[in-house]
């Protein structure tokens, strides 16, 4: 680590250290958190990394509260600051989910209709032939629809609860969650199912699913600040001394209130500190090696770290392989919060990186990058790149409509050429439009995540699919629209 001897110097290191998403060879582009937090016009950002089965910092830059300052009441971000976490709550949901498979309470392969009491998934065609198990739903493979439903802001809106977006009618703003397309072991990534799972919990236990949580995990897990609770109750809040980071939207201006009501806990409704989610994912480590007390017995560890189906996802986690290592990773985004965080299940290497702004969505990415090449973490993320020169021929090879098979339920990637360069969207997209890189091996990339896009051309020599890539997992699949 050239020099940073202890956890102070790696953390000052990581603050200095700021690296493009993609990096570009013979680039020596470097920047600090406070430079691409203001560039981002991202308020806050919650860090810990991890290290040797162990947490080697925790600390936080920036503020609660856009314009804030450290002397005010929303001032200065620290390691245990309180984030919502949005979809980086799937893995703690499905760590509930396996507990009660451990206790026999549940069963993974089970149709989970047998289990529901106040709701039933609506049975079609595709139902019959593969019923939906919870096994499904926390791979995403079980063809449910709804990728995710946002959160309330607290300024008088009606809140949904967990019926209304299951039955997609108002207050919430989503379609119904329902099957509609046969199981092929895909996955299509849906916060439904993971409401499903909750509402499963929440009938066969006869408790809500945020004191479940209390009851069984947080203590084992050492999360002392975290909640599924919402609204956000008086004495959570009196508990953490209010200290929790303000979401800020697409307009860079705080929720109303600060944070937001999130009616899909198990989905995306995690309140909780970097640290916190560190030491869930330690519990995670812990259980990997079938340690005396771990959260999960070793036999369930080891499904959910192996993906499922032809998919990218165990259970609850998406599965890398870096190098021959087995990385875990999940993300979360909402309208206010951009979280990241990675566990290296064998070594117990890794970091959560959660944000307090839209605009987070990229920022987290480049303090990951730092964190990687601070700790020397081998071939995370893609190898710098060598840029292709095309000519327009070759730029009008990739133009076009592209419908989307697996990943995400939106239809569309839609592909063009303009002023000499090259340019994507995915309509519905958090990401917007991007300019699009060629490598010289034939890759393409962007630089709004680490993302790799390789190609399958048609018998007209133009590109016929698209498969995207994070390392050696495919994370998206799209066909040629005619």
């Amino acid at each position: 680590m050239g020099g940073t001897d202890s956890s102070t110097e790696r953390r000052d290191a990581v603050a200095r250290g700021l690296m493009p998403i993609v990096p570009i060879a013979d680039d020596p582009t470097r920047w600090t958190i406070d430079e691409r937090r203001e560039r981002y016009g991202c308020p806050g950002v919650g860090v810990a990394v991890m290290r040797d089965g162990a947490i080697d910092w925790v600390d936080g830059f920036g503020h609660r509260t856009a314009n804030a300052t450290d002397g005010t009441p929303d001032g200065a971000i620290n390691g245990d600051t309180v984030f919502m976490v949005a979809s980086c709550s799937k893995p703690v949901s499905a760590t509930l989910v396996l507990q009660q498979v451990a206790a026999g309470t549940v069963d993974l392969d089970t149709d989970v209709n047998r289990y529901l009491r106040r709701w039933q998934v609506p049975t079609n065609e595709f139902t019959a032939e593969s019923p939906v198990t919870l096994r499904r739903i926390l791979s995403h493979t079980a063809g449910l629809t709804v990728n995710g439903f946002g959160v309330t802001p607290r300024d008088g809106t009606p809140v949904p609860d967990e019926f209304d977006l299951l039955e997609g009618r108002p207050p919430s703003t989503m379609p119904p969650v329902v099957v509609d397309k046969a199981y092929d072991g895909t996955d299509r990534y849906s916060g439904g199912g993971f409401l499903i799972a909750q509402l499963l919990l929440e009938d066969v236990l006869g408790i809500p699913f945020d004191v479940l949580a209390e009851r069984t995990l947080f203590g084992p897990a050492g999360m002392t600040r975290a909640t599924f609770h919402h609204p956000l109750a008086a004495r959570y809040l009196d508990a953490i001394g209010g200290d929790i980071a303000s979401g800020h939207g697409d307009d860079g201006r705080p929720f109303p209130g600060g944070w937001a009501i999130s009616s899909d806990k198990a989905a995306g409704g995690l309140c909780c500190s970097a640290r916190d989610y560190a030491n869930f994912l330690l519990a995670i480590h812990h259980a990997y090696h079938g340690r005396p007390g771990a959260i999960l017995p070793k036999s369930l560890i080891d499904e959910m770290t192996t993906t499922q189906g032809s998919g990218a996802f165990g259970l609850g986690f998406r599965v890398i392989h870096d190098a021959g290592r087995l990385r875990l990773n999940h993300g979360g985004s909402n309208d206010g919060y951009q979280t990241e965080s990675n566990l290296f299940a064998e070594s117990g290497d890794g970091a959560v990186v959660f944000t307090n702004a839209t605009s987070g969505l990229f920022l987290f990415r480049e303090v990951f990058n730092s964190i990687a090449d601070t700790y020397q973490w081998r071939d995370f993320g893609p190898a710098p790149k060598r840029l292709a020169t095309l000519t327009e021929a070759q730029r009008q090879q990739y133009v076009g409509s592209y419908r989307i098979v697996a990943g995400i339920e939106l239809p569309l990637l839609r592909v063009w050429s303009d002023g000499g360069r090259l340019w994507n969207e995915i309509p519905g997209l958090r990401f917007g439009v991007q300019e699009v890189f060629v490598d010289d091996q034939g890759a393409l990339f962007s630089q709004t995540g680490p993302f790799e896009t390789h190609t399958v051309l048609g018998a007209d020599g133009r590109v016929a699919e698209l498969i995207v890539f994070e390392g050696s997992a495919p994370v998206l699949k799209a066909v040629r629209a005619e």
